[in-house]
């Protein structure tokens, strides 16, 4: 099975794509029309699922650390396989994706399951990269959190049952920097820094590969304060608008939104090992995954509920590099 890959570098080579589609303001088009946005931090902190975004009402969150109240919101346009809005099929079944990650992955079978579109106003560059959050054969988007995920990903203590996921990140910007810098050979070794924002992407081994995004627009301009991570983002047919309860914080003409669209598919080496996953062959469930958890750290912990277990997870094994 491709849970199985070879990296000597820490992560597979990325494939790039000079032009992802043919009429790219279509995208931009849509991203209009297709907000709020929220900022995606929330599916780390909270309790919430992926699956929860099919809802796009992400629950209120009390409390969260100031490094992820950012300028950056996201918006799901497909989860699971399946549209969740208008005109979204022809990017979740994109050919040059599909193409790029059997390439990538060397494997046969490629099963597209997200789109998602990241948005950023203008800002300083990130302080740290990040590898993305991973799935499981049973623990997966449908019934683990994020930051549980995440874990499971960086502490390397489930490669048995890891599934691999190829990621294209394509970008539709034509505002001032939003660079994507990324470590191809390994977050010890250079890095890349990818400057052409317009109709490009780049397909590669994101749960594993670090990245990050450099600043966006002018050097002297920055987030609105008053922000929480229950902020949201919306376009009103006219302008971009940051609104934290009810109130609009800062407003934005289309060129100082940086926007990124990332697509995710399930990749397997063939229809047999295609077949196992399905089967859950090699499956670990939550319950098995907390004792793998708990015999690393000699504790106890019982529940995803319990708040002590994501302090001790995340401080333990972050996706996160400064």
């Amino acid at each position: 099975m491709t849970t199985k890959i070879d990296r000597p570098l820490g992560c597979l080579q990325p494939v790039s794509i000079e032009q992802v589609v043919e009429d790219p303001e279509e995208v931009r088009d849509n991203a209009r029309k297709n907000g709020p946005y929220f900022m995606p931090a929330r599916y780390l902190i909270s309790g919430e699922t992926a699956a929860d975004a099919k809802n796009r009402t992400p629950r209120v969150v009390k409390d969260a650390p100031s490094y992820l109240i950012g300028p950056t919101w996201r918006g799901d346009w497909a989860f699971d396989g399946k549209d969740l809005v208008e005109d979204s099929a022809s990017l979740l079944h994109h050919e040059g994706f599909i193409q790029a990650a059997k390439d990538l992955f060397h494997c046969d079978v490629v099963v597209p399951e997200q789109v998602y579109v990241n948005l950023s106003t203008p800002m300083n560059g990130h302080p740290f990269s990040h590898v993305d959050i991973p799935e499981f054969i049973g623990v997966n988007r449908r019934n683990a959190p994020g930051w549980f995920l995440q874990a499971m990903g960086s502490s390397r203590l489930f490669e048995d049952a890891r599934i691999s996921i190829a990621t294209a990140v394509a970008w539709f910007h034509h505002g001032e920097r939003g660079f994507f810098r990324y470590w191809p050979h390994g977050r010890g070794a250079e890095s890349i820094r990818h400057e052409d924002m317009w109709n490009t992407a780049v397909v590669g081994d994101n749960d594993f590969m670090h990245h990050l995004v450099e600043r966006v627009g002018p050097r002297d301009m920055g987030p609105p304060e008053g922000m929480s991570i229950n902020t949201e983002l919306s376009h009103d047919g006219d302008k971009w608008n940051i609104v934290e309860a009810g109130e609009t914080l800062m407003s934005y003409s289309d060129e100082y939104v940086r926007l990124s669209v990332s697509w995710k598919a399930k990749v397997y080496a063939d229809q047999r090992s295609f077949d196992d996953a399905q089967n859950e062959l090699s499956a670990v469930s939550v319950s098995e995954a907390l004792q793998r958890f708990n015999d690393e750290l000699g504790e106890s912990f019982v529940s995803l509920d319990d708040e002590r277990l994501q302090a001790a997870l995340t401080q333990r094994w972050s996706g996160y590099v400064a």
